[in-house]
């Protein structure tokens, strides 16, 4: 049986440092996702379960940082697989307008990004120009050689497509059985 993840919304890759505070207590770390719920910080010390935290952040192209009231809302340890990361999931819990109006619209634009991003990786040889400009507004490809730069790209441009499971997850769904 395979676990279906749920998410309301699907994260999108984003390093960059991320402050959060107890208000005794202040821990700096990076970034791996964010989306419009929250953020996923790497950290192997992170506050307990259910700790609310102020999180400052900067989204690219923004002028300015963000500062968010946060849950932490799940832990991830796993000592058994090195390619998962270690941290924490912060869920943000009072957005104002302007914030989620900042966050709605980085994700049009990252999700505008990479679906550009990977027709101009489409080709044999893609435009090298074409591809630096659009790595300069996405930080988290750049350093990728080819083969992993389209690799991201794709495995990102999956979430973007419709979700097959829940097309057939309705009750009066007629299998013609």
């Amino acid at each position: 049986m395979s676990m279906v993840d749920r998410r309301k919304d699907y994260r999108l890759p984003y390093h960059d440092r991320v402050i959060f505070s107890d208000g005794k207590t202040s821990k700096t770390a990076y970034a791996g996702n964010f989306s419009r719920g929250g953020l996923f910080v790497l950290t192997l010390d992170p506050y307990p379960i259910d700790t609310i935290v102020t999180t400052t952040f900067l989204l690219p192209n923004q002028a300015g940082s963000m500062s968010v009231k946060s849950r932490l809302a799940h832990i991830v340890f796993d000592k058994q697989r090195c390619e998962v990361d270690c941290g924490a999931g912060l869920q943000f819990l009072e957005l104002n307008e302007s914030q989620k109006s900042i966050l709605n619209l980085q994700i049009l634009n990252e999700k505008m990004g990479y679906l550009e991003l990977k027709k101009i990786l489409a080709p044999e040889k893609p435009s090298l120009s074409e591809v630096q400009r659009y790595l300069q507004r996405m930080p988290a490809l750049q350093g990728l050689d080819l083969l992993e730069l389209r690799y991201r790209v794709n495995r990102i441009c999956t979430l973007f497509e419709p979700d097959e499971i829940s097309e057939f997850s309705g009750a009066d769904t007629d299998l013609g059985l």
